[in-house]
C-alpha cells in the first residue's frame, strides 16, 4: 500500500528544528511515568495499551529520512501490533527506580520510518504500578499525552469494572489535513504576518533581560564590540539540563485560582506577570521585558483528542512602568495576550526570523531568557473506580536544554497544588539561582494577590 506523505505542521516543525540545530533527537523526547498505588492487572493493561495504538493515530506516526534540505515528511502506519514490555523495579528504592527511568529517557529514536514511541508497563517501589512512556514530541505534546494516559485507563476500567467504553478519539490525519489547508490560506497568512510585523515594530527593538542581571547583556556587548547591542548570546556548546521542582500547597493554589476567577484573568498571565516582575527587579527596574509563552491550539473537541504537537510559542513583550498597580499590570498582559491568541496559528519560526531580520541581531543571540508553559489539566485518573487511589506522575527531563529557563507549571495529580518545574541550562545557571527565582516569584505573586493595588515599583523595591 502506498504511504500518504504529509509535511510537518508548524507545531511539529517547532519541535523538529532543535533536532537539526543540536544534532540530537533526544531534545525532542518526552518521558513520563504514570501509575497508581494499587495492584494492576498487567495482562489487561497490555491489552489496553495495544488498543490505544489502534485508537490514537498519532502513535503510529513515522518520519522519513531528511531530504537534501534537511526536512522530513510523515505518514501514519496502518497498524502497530507490537508486544508491550514489562519491567519490575519494585526491589529498588524510588530514587533508584526514577534514576533508571531517567537513563532510559536519554535513548533516541534515530532511524527513519521507525516507531517513535515506547510504552513499558512498570512495577515501581512503594506499591505503584503503571506505565513508562517514552515518545517523540512531534507525536504528542503534554496535553496530548495526558489525553492518552486517561484514555488507556478508561479502557482499563471498561474491561475491568464494566464502565462505559470511552468515546472515539479524533483522527490525527483529518486534523493535520485541516491545519495544512489553513496554513495555505494566503489571506489569513497575510493578516497574521501584518499583525506580527506591527507587533514587533510597535515599540522598536526589544532588550534582553536575565535573572542574573544586566551583566549578561553587558558581556555580550563586549564580545560583539557593540555598546548598544540589545540581544544576548545563547549557550550552544553545553546544553546539559538542570531541574528544579517546587510544590505549592493546595490551599495556596486555590487562593491564586480564586483571585483569577474573581478578576477575570488567567493563571498563565498571573505567572507571566510575576516572571517579568522578577526580571525587572534583577535588571535594575527595567520596564521593557520580553518572555516566551507557549500556546496550546486545542479549542475544539477534535483538536483536543487528536494528539500531535499543537503547542506554539511566541514572544510576549510588555513595557510596564513602576507606578502601574499589580492588577492593572495583569490586565495589560492579558490585553496583549488576547491579541496574540487571534494570530497564534502563525508559524512561530517565521516570527523569530522576522524579529531577527528587523533588528539584525547577531547569530546565536536572543532577546528572551525565560519561557512558560501552563498545563491546567493534571495527569489524573478520571474514572470513579479509581477515585481515592494515590497517583504518581513523573516527567523525566530529556537531558538537552535548548532554552535558558523553561518553566512548566502543572497541577499535582494528588492534591491539585501547583508544581513549578524549572528546566535550566546548567552551564550558565545553578539550582540556587532557580530557587531564588521561585522564592521571589511566590513573594511577589502573593503580595500582589493580597494587595492588587500595590505598584510594580513597590513590589520590586520591597519584596
Amino acid at each position: 500500500m502506498d504511504k500518504k506523505l504529509y509535511p510537518l505542521d508548524v507545531g511539529q516543525m517547532l519541535q523538529y528544528l532543535p533536532i537539526r540545530e543540536t544534532g540530537t533527537q533526544r531534545c525532542c523526547n518526552i518521558s513520563i511515568f504514570s501509575g497508581l498505588q494499587t495492584e494492576i492487572d498487567f495482562d489487561l493493561l497490555k491489552r489496553c495499551i495495544q488498543d490505544e495504538f489502534r485508537r490514537y493515530e498519532c502513535l503510529r506516526l513515522r518520519f522519513t529520512a531528511p531530504d537534501e534540505n534537511g526536512f522530513v515528511q510523515q505518514y501514519i502506519a496502518e497498524r502497530d501490533d507490537r508486544d508491550v514490555p514489562f519491567m519490575d523495579l519494585s526491589n529498588l528504592t524510588m530514587k533508584e527506580a526514577d534514576a533508571f527511568l531517567q537513563e532510559k529517557t536519554y535513548e533516541e529514536f534515530n532511524a527513519p520510518e521507525i516507531p517513535m514511541v515506547e510504552i513499558t508497563m512498570v512495577r515501581m517501589p512503594e506499591g505503584y504500578n503503571g506505565m513508562y512512556i517514552h515518545i517523540d514530541h512531534r507525536l504528542v505534546d503534554s496535553s496530548g499525552l495526558i489525553v492518552m494516559v486517561n484514555d488507556i485507563m478508561e479502557l482499563y476500567c471498561h474491561y475491568r469494572f464494566g464502565s462505559e467504553y470511552p468515546k472515539p478519539l479524533a483522527s490525527f490525519e483529518e486534523v493535520l489535513i485541516s491545519d495544512l489547508k489553513k496554513a495555505k490560506n494566503e489571506k489569513r497568512r497575510a493578516k497574521d504576518e501584518k499583525f506580527w510585523h506591527d507587533y514587533l515594530t510597535e515599540n522598536g527593538e526589544p532588550i534582553y533581560s536575565d535573572i542574573k542581571g544586566s551583566r549578561i547583556l553587558q558581556e555580550s556587548r563586549k564580545k560583539h564590540g557593540n555598546k548598544s547591542l540589545r540581544a544576548a548570546d545563547v549557550e550552544t556548546v553545553d546544553r546539559s539540563v538542570g531541574v528544579a521542582d517546587f510544590h505549592l500547597e493546595p490551599e495556596a493554589t486555590q487562593k491564586l485560582m480564586d483571585f483569577c476567577m474573581m478578576h477575570g484573568v488567567s493563571m498563565t498571565n498571573l505567572i507571566l506577570l510575576t516572571m517579568r516582575t522578577y526580571l525587572s527587579k534583577a535588571n535594575g527596574g527595567q520596564e521593557d521585558i520580553t518572555l516566551r509563552n507557549f500556546v496550546s491550539r486545542r479549542s475544539t473537541q477534535a483538536e483536543w483528542t487528536c494528539g500531535g504537537s499543537r503547542v506554539l510559542s511566541f514572544p510576549l513583550r510588555t513595557i510596564i512602568s513602576p507606578d502601574t498597580e499589580f492588577l492593572d499590570a495583569l490586565y495589560e498582559i492579558q490585553n496583549v495576550q488576547n491579541k496574540i491568541y487571534l494570530h497564534c496559528n502563525y508559524d512561530p519560526v517565521a516570527v523569530d526570523k522576522m524579529l531577527k531580520e528587523l533588528y539584525g541581531a547577531p547569530d546565536n543571540t536572543e532577546y528572551i531568557s525565560m519561557s512558560l508553559t501552563y498545563q491546567p489539566m493534571p495527569v489524573r485518573m478520571q474514572n470513579e473506580h479509581l477515585a481515592g487511589i494515590n497517583t504518581r506522575s513523573v516527567w523525566y527531563p530529556n537531558g538537552a536544554a535548548t532554552k535558558r529557563i523553561y518553566l512548566t507549571v502543572t497541577h499535582s495529580s494528588n492534591d491539585g497544588g501547583l508544581i513549578f518545574d524549572y528546566h535550566y541550562q546548567k552551564a550558565v545557571l545553578s539550582y540556587d539561582d532557580i530557587q531564588r527565582l521561585y522564592y521571589y516569584m511566590m513573594k511577589m505573586m502573593f503580595r500582589g494577590v493580597d494587595e492588587p493595588d500595590v505598584t510594580i515599583g513597590e513590589l520590586i523595591s520591597t519584596v
